[in-house]
């Protein structure tokens, strides 16, 4: 689908307002003290909280999914309200797409952040209403974090969202993290996650490609493929990140990795894009790391574009914050800090 002009957010500033909302899963309550954590900490870093959630939500299907969307129009329309970030993923983002107010939010453009099945609604806010939208931390999984946020990761959310800069490269993280905890045994435990050193970036096809990022989880990508919201695809760079598998700390099915390439392929999305950037696989050991790369290779056959993987981003600790929407460039042949690079403002000052 051909999309809207692009709709560049205003910068964060401190003493902006931050709304948390709850579009997919809705785990404020169980989770309360990760959302307080997270509260407290963007507030000590000069910014206000407006949390939006309804505890109770109706027992009537539509009105469910109405309430929801109330409460994403509600952050978009209030002015005080200057970025939204969404409190988790899920797996039911899908059901918002055709109730939302496109016009309200095109009209209230700002600042917007997720990952994992909150991909749906990246791509829809992009397609509808031509706003880029951010693919990067949750409330609950990163900014709840005991005994607080990453700090590469804190860091390059507010680098990318407070610095109007024309141009910026990709950093990597120096260390990560694949230990799991239990979000509901956590007074009882409060060490931080242990880093490890990461592995860096690898390249598995080289080349260069300049092109606009768009994607996000794979499988929410795949759920998009014959819908008015998946935008056009030709000479993008395509983001590609995989989620949790079926239990929590669970890595994803690499058969239904190998799966959702091929349905990927089959939609004609794989033979237009220019390049590709994978973000390291959730809790996959060197094995099945191993095993996806070359999967990834394989769908990809008879297709010379470059491919970068193991990047920092999506169900990843710790993770980038990443402008959707915006020109990058990718050069597996340039220095360290250039083979991934944003190209233009991801900001407006």
């Amino acid at each position: 689908m051909e999309q809207q002009k692009t709709i560049t957010p205003q910068a964060l500033r401190k003493g902006d307002t931050i709304a948390f909302i709850s579009p997919s899963s809705r785990l404020n309550t169980l989770f309360s003290t990760r959302i307080t954590r997270a509260k407290q900490f963007l507030e000590h870093h000069g910014f206000k909280i407006r949390i939006i959630y309804t505890d109770n939500l109706p027992d009537n299907h539509l009105q469910t999914i109405q309430q929801r969307c109330c409460e994403i129009q509600s952050a978009f329309s209030d002015v005080r309200v200057k970025a939204i970030i969404c409190t988790i993923g899920g797996l039911s983002a899908n059901e918002l797409l055709p109730h939302l107010d496109y016009d309200l939010i095109r009209e209230n453009p700002k600042i917007f952040v997720g990952y994992s099945d909150i991909t749906l609604l990246h791509h829809a806010l992009i397609t509808r209403c031509g706003l880029r939208t951010f693919y990067g931390p949750a409330v609950i999984p990163e900014f709840g974090e005991v005994p607080a946020p990453l700090e590469f990761t804190a860091n390059h959310f507010f680098k990318t969202l407070m610095e109007p800069v024309q141009r910026q490269e990709v950093p990597r993280s120096e260390t990560y993290t694949m230990e799991f905890k239990n979000w509901l045994a956590e007074e009882r435990d409060q060490k931080p996650r242990e880093l490890v050193q990461a592995p860096g970036w690898k390249w598995l096809k080289g080349g260069t490609a300049e092109g606009r990022l768009m994607g996000g989880c794979l499988p929410s990508v795949v759920q998009l493929c014959g819908t008015k919201y998946l935008p056009d695809y030709p000479g993008r760079i395509l983001l590609l990140e995989l989620p949790e598998g079926e239990k929590p700390g669970l890595p994803f099915s690499l058969d239904a990795a190998r799966s959702a390439m091929a349905d990927l392929r089959n939609a004609g999305v794989l033979e237009v894009v220019a390049g590709i950037v994978v973000g390291r696989p959730y809790m996959y050991d060197e094995e099945m790391k191993e095993r996806f790369e070359k999967m990834v290779v394989d769908q990809c056959y008879g297709l010379e574009v470059p491919i970068l993987a193991n990047v920092d981003t999506g169900h990843a600790d710790p993770m980038l914050t990443l402008p959707l929407d915006v020109m990058v460039r990718l050069d597996s042949g340039g220095k360290e800090e250039e083979q991934f690079v944003i190209l233009e403002e991801v900001v407006a000052t």
